[in-house]
C-alpha cells in the first residue's frame, strides 16, 4: 500500500469518462508533492487490478452497450497495451486476478454475467474460459429488473459476487485447474431492495456489504447459507445535498477487521462502523472532501478516496482507525479507482 508520508509513494488511477483525457494515470509523491500523467487513454475505465508477480495492470472499461478488458505493461517509460479483449458482456465494473496469476474474472454489470479468462505467462489476457450468465430480479423497478453483478471478491478457495439486481450474494468455489474456474456453491439472499454493491471480508468468515439501494451496511457470514444479516443505515444524515438519494458504494476494512469504512455517494461522506458486534455500529462520519466518493484505499494511517465527480483524490487522516480530517492530494479527471504501484513496476 502507498503511504502519502512515504517520499516514493505511487498510485495508478482509473480516470472514468468518455473524453481523450480519461484513462489510466500514475501519480507519484516526491518531496511532499504529488504529480502524475496519463499513461493510456481508455474510455469508461471503471476498475483496476494487477498481476501478482509481473508489472501488468488490468482494467475494465465499458458502458451499458459496450465492454472490454484491458492489460497494460507498466514501467518508468509509461504503459504499453498488452491485451484488449471483449468483456463477453456489457458495462464491466470490477475484476479480480487469481493470486497465482493464472486467470482473471470480470463482473459485467449491465449484461448480468461473470466472464473468466486465462492469463498467459507474460500476463497477457489469453483464452476466454468461462461465461456465467446470471438471472434474478428484485423489487426496485428501475435498478433490479435483472441480475447485475457488481464485484468479484476472491477469498481463498471461494469467490463472492454481490448481485445488486437480484438482491443476493453468490458464492463460488475457485476450481484450480478446471476450465470452469468458478463453480457455484450457494447463494445468500439479502433484505429485499438492498441492492448489494461491494463487500469486504472480515474475520471468521464474516463480510460487510454496502447496500446501494437501501443506503445500508450489512454484516453476516457469507460462507454459511443460513447466516442472518445484521443491518444498519450507512449514514446518520437526513437528505443528500446534491442527489435525490444516497448511494453507498465502496467498502473496505481496517487491518484488524474491527472497523469497516463505507463511501456514501450522495452525502459525499465516509462512514466508519464497528463491525464486531451484534449489529454494525456507526462510530464516525466525515465529509470526504470530494464529490461522489467512488473508491476507497487504506494506506497506513490514511484512507484515500477517489472523487469521480470532482475529479480528485483526498486523504482522510485516521486517529485510532477513525477518519478525523480530509485534504486533497491531487486532481485526476474522473478519478474512479486507486491501485497501489509497487517495486515490481520498473
Amino acid at each position: 500500500m502507498p503511504d502519502s508520508g512515504n517520499p516514493d509513494a505511487s498510485l495508478f488511477v482509473a480516470g472514468y469518462g468518455s473524453s481523450p483525457e480519461h484513462g489510466l494515470y500514475r501519480f507519484t509523491l516526491r518531496d511532499h508533492a504529488w504529480s502524475g500523467a496519463q499513461l493510456a487513454a481508455a474510455p469508461a475505465l471503471t476498475a483496476l487490478a494487477r498481476h501478482p508477480r509481473l508489472p501488468v495492470v488490468y482494467g475494465t472499461a465499458g458502458t451499458p452497450s459496450t465492454g472490454s478488458v484491458l492489460a497494460w505493461t507498466v514501467g518508468k517509460g509509461g504503459a504499453s497495451l498488452l491485451s484488449s479483449v471483449p468483456a463477453a458482456g456489457t458495462e464491466p465494473c470490477h475484476l479480480a486476478v487469481d493470486p497465482q496469476g493464472r486467470w482473471l474474472a470480470v463482473a459485467n454489470y449491465a449484461s448480468g454475467s461473470i466472464g473468466v479468462w486465462g492469463l498467459a505467462h507474460d500476463g497477457s489476457i489469453d483464452r476466454h474460459e468461462q461465461l456465467i450468465e446470471l438471472t434474478g430480479t428484485g423489487i426496485d423497478p428501475d435498478r433490479q429488473q435483472a441480475a447485475h453483478p457488481h464485484q468479484v471478491v476472491l477469498d481463498g478457495e471461494l469467490a463472492y459476487v454481490p448481485d445488486l439486481g437480484a438482491d443476493r450474494i453468490r458464492v463460488y468455489r475457485c476450481d484450480g485447474d478446471s476450465p470452469s474456474r468458478l463453480v457455484s456453491e450457494h447463494e445468500l439472499e439479502v433484505p429485499a431492495g438492498t441492492g448489494p454493491r461491494h463487500l469486504v471480508v472480515l474475520d471468521e468468515g464474516a463480510v460487510a456489504v454496502s447496500g446501494e439501494l437501501r443506503s445500508t451496511i450489512l454484516t453476516g457470514k457469507v460462507r454459511d447459507p443460513e447466516s442472518p444479516w445484521r443491518e444498519a443505515a450507512s449514514t446518520d444524515r437526513a437528505c443528500p445535498p446534491s442527489s435525490a438519494r444516497n448511494y453507498p458504494g465502496d467498502i473496505t476494512a481496517a487491518p484488524d477487521r474491527a472497523l469497516a469504512y463505507i463511501a456514501n455517494r450522495g452525502h459525499h461522506t465516509v462512514s466508519t462502523f464497528a463491525v464486531g458486534g451484534a449489529v454494525p455500529l456507526l462510530v464516525g462520519e466525515l465529509d470526504a472532501g470530494v464529490d461522489w466518493p467512488q473508491h476507497l484505499l487504506l494506506t497506513g494511517d490514511e484512507l484515500l478516496v477517489a472523487g469521480r465527480e470532482s475529479s480528485n483524490v483526498a486523504a482522510l487522516t485516521l486517529v485510532d482507525g477513525v477518519p478525523v480530517s480530509s485534504r486533497i492530494l491531487f486532481d485526476c479527471p474522473g478519478a474512479a479507482w486507486l491501485l497501489p504501484a509497487g517495486p515490481m513496476d520498473p
